[in-house]
């Protein structure tokens, strides 16, 4: 299936992807950052990662998406799951359709075989797969809830080799501790500017309190420059890479 685009929806969010025309600190964060997902897959079977935020603006969806692109790139089946049902950034990055069939079409219809159809293959990002949001629900929380939900992520991870899932902040809203409950583990993005440490102490709480796998954090938007390092990223325990233009969510 193709993706369908509709110019009156095409969002004014714009990605900054890995690729040849990145800057070599971006891809290599990116790259660290597979190797110890890799690593962690192998050592314990992680390999449905949950990407979520304290707060908007701290670029959650643009790390979901180029995390996806990095691991498709080293053979990888991916799968990129929008489970943002409040602003789908994810969807919206990508021009998909107000009207793209996706995962909140195929819980609403409490029918697991009308997920293929759902899937969209993208070929422009690296040959990822795409599980759009999907038509807007009234009540993202009480649908992600439903038992339909663990026979799609059982069925994606049967046929990917990674489930990446981008959800809205924690911190904001209950999907994402809800979601978790299917999830090897989480990614907390934090954004320097942006995320407080009361914010992310909160965020922890609310992982923490649905037992919720906490991998680690990525720092997005990290500049090298301001600290006067010449690699132009950093990772102790964080994963940070610097960019200079603005690639946060809206």
């Amino acid at each position: 299936m193709s993706a369908k685009t509709n110019k009156k929806f095409a969002s004014h969010r714009k990605l900054f992807l890995v690729g040849k025309d990145a800057p070599f600190s971006f891809v290599e964060a990116y790259k660290s950052l597979r190797t110890n997902l890799e690593f962690l897959s192998t050592t314990s079977n992680c390999k449905t990662i949950l990407i979520t935020s304290s707060v908007p603006e701290e670029g959650k969806s643009n790390v979901a998406v180029n995390l996806a692109m990095t691991l498709a790139a080293s053979n990888k089946r991916v799968v990129l799951v929008d489970c943002d049902m409040r602003k789908s950034t994810v969807s919206r990055y990508m021009h998909f359709s107000r009207s793209q069939a996706g995962l909140s079409n195929v819980i609403s219809s409490r029918d697991i075989s009308t997920l293929a159809g759902a899937l969209v293959r993208m070929k422009e990002y690296n040959g990822i797969t795409v599980l759009p949001v999907g038509i807007t629900p009234p009540n993202p929380a009480e649908l992600l809830s439903m038992p339909i939900v663990e026979e799609i992520f059982s069925a994606l991870q049967r046929t990917f080799d990674y489930v990446i899932i981008d959800t809205p902040p924690v911190s904001v809203v209950t999907d994402a501790a809800v979601i978790s409950r299917v999830s090897d583990g989480v990614l907390l993005i934090v954004r320097p500017g942006v995320t407080t440490i009361q914010g992310a102490q909160l965020s922890k709480k609310n992982l923490e309190a649905v037992n919720a796998h906490i991998l680690g954090v990525v720092m997005n938007g990290y500049n090298a420059k301001k600290t006067g390092r010449k690699d132009g990223y950093s990772y102790a325990y964080s994963y940070g890479y610097y960019d200079n233009r603005d690639t946060g969510d809206k």
